[in-house]
């Protein structure tokens, strides 16, 4: 096992906790950023305590038994273990996964594996301890909604319980605070200019015809599609999809002690872009599209007021669907995100920030000023999105072509952007305001590991 097949399997893990029925033990993205940053904080800690490579983040971590190796290959045989044991109480439903992955590495003698995998999992267990009470374990879903007019209400495809109320009080990881740290204006107000070009554009971009759509609107689509990781069966949730563009990326590095380093760095970020982005969510309870553009007009919506813009061109549209978020790989029985075969469906939380984009610039900033170049500079080449890999099935059991794309990290950054205006799930600044708190974001998490 090397540190990218570690990586590897806390990615199909990541996965298979959203896969064929199974209730998460990590669900939504923002629990499954906060299990990958402690995976790769454990594994990295391990590594820094036994070669002195890097100080490590954990304090109060146990010394290094006396007689014990100090080299690289002894740190990243301990990081390995750190992650096994870390990926053992993460995802204790997948013990037997786990077990069959786990495999120690083959450059240092069984006793010397033995050794440095046992401390690692003692590091692991040091960091599972520090995130007790980090508040993740408060609820999670409730009804609470607003019937004012701009507020969150539920999807009326899916009827999903609204997810992630009490997140953005989580302990980070990286900031101080997420107000200190990573501020965030207001949308703009109903009324207002911003807003009604934002509600043409989605009105348009991100509605639910596209067998009627030209080429050029199909190839937005297929965007709106190459980023989503929506929760979906087989798939999984955006911070699954960046580290995989990370890996990609030129300039990734070669060497175990950095691959530690910025993976352990971009994790981290994400999830405190989760708690951030969740935070400021509540904070601004702003409705999605399907709500917004259903409720426009005065008359419709729980209290008949309309949003009182006046600047849009578009009318409120009462049967108005978005393309939505992918139900792709639909399986039998209950999912825990996806819905029925056949409907796409809008995530059950507020618009404002967007959680992918905040997620995805958060990831991709942080790597980018860890190589020290700029993300315009960094190319990924011919990578391919799980949701588009010719295995893939969408919503009515069809499996999807598979698109290879190549870009730079900046490319990337503006694809996951505009991907959730083109699926009609967000509104423009909902991915502005998410790109600005992930670029916040990403300052202190490159800081913090540089």
């Amino acid at each position: 096992m090397s540190v990218l097949s570690l990586n590897k399997m806390a990615l199909d893990l990541a996965a298979k906790d959203f896969s064929d029925g199974h209730n998460p033990t990590n669900g939504g993205p923002t629990k499954t950023a906060r299990a990958l940053a402690i995976f790769h904080l454990a594994a990295r800690d391990a590594y820094a305590m036994v070669t002195s490579a890097y100080k490590a983040k954990l304090g109060g971590l146990p010394p290094v038994p006396a007689g014990f190796g100090t080299t690289p290959a002894i740190g990243e045989s301990a990081a390995i273990g750190a992650g096994i044991r870390a990926a053992l109480l993460l995802y204790p439903d997948f013990s037997a996964f786990i077990n069959d992955q786990s495999k120690a590495p083959v450059f240092l003698t069984a006793r010397e594996n033995s050794a440095a995998m046992s401390y690692g999992a003692v590091v692991a267990e040091h960091w599972m301890a520090s995130r007790q009470g980090d508040g993740s374990s408060l609820p999670q879903t409730d009804t609470m909604y607003s019937s004012a007019p701009g507020h969150h209400r539920a999807d009326p495809v899916s009827g999903k319980a609204t997810l992630g109320r009490t997140w953005g009080f989580v302990k980070p990881f990286v900031i101080a605070s997420v107000e200190a740290d990573a501020p965030l204006m207001p949308p703009p107000a109903l009324t207002d200019i911003e807003y009604a070009k934002a509600y043409d554009e989605v009105f348009d971009m991100g509605r639910d015809n596209i067998t009627q759509r030209d080429d050029a609107y199909r190839q937005k689509a297929a965007i709106g599609l190459f980023w989503a990781y929506d929760g979906a069966n087989k798939i999984g949730v955006p911070p699954r999809l960046y580290n995989q563009a990370v890996l990609k990326a030129a300039g990734f590095p070669t060497n175990a002690k950095d691959q530690l380093n910025i993976l352990a760095a971009i994790n981290a970020a994400m999830a405190d872009a989760g708690i951030a982005a969740w935070y400021w969510k509540y904070v601004y309870d702003f409705w999605r599209p399907v709500v917004g553009i259903r409720e426009a007009d005065a008359g419709w919506g729980p209290l008949g007021l309309g949003d009182g813009n006046t600047l849009r061109k578009e009318k409120g549209d009462p049967f108005w669907l978005p393309l939505g978020a992918p139900a792709s790989n639909p399986a039998p029985g209950p999912l825990p995100v996806t819905v029925a075969m056949g409907d796409n469906f809008t995530p059950n939380f507020p618009a404002y920030p967007s959680g992918h984009a905040t997620f995805g610039t958060a990831c991709f900033e942080t790597f980018a000023k860890l190589i020290g170049k700029a993300p315009k500079d960094i190319s990924v080449v011919k990578f391919m999105s799980d949701e588009l890999n010719g295995v893939t099935t969408d919503n009515q059991g069809i499996v999807r072509p598979a698109w290879c794309q190549t870009f730079t990290l900046q490319e990337a950054i503006q694809q996951n952007l505009d991907s959730r205006i083109y699926l009609g799930v967000h509104w423009c600044f909902d991915a502005t305001g998410g790109q600005k708190l992930g670029s916040a974001i990403a300052v202190k998490a490159a800081a913090a590991f540089a």
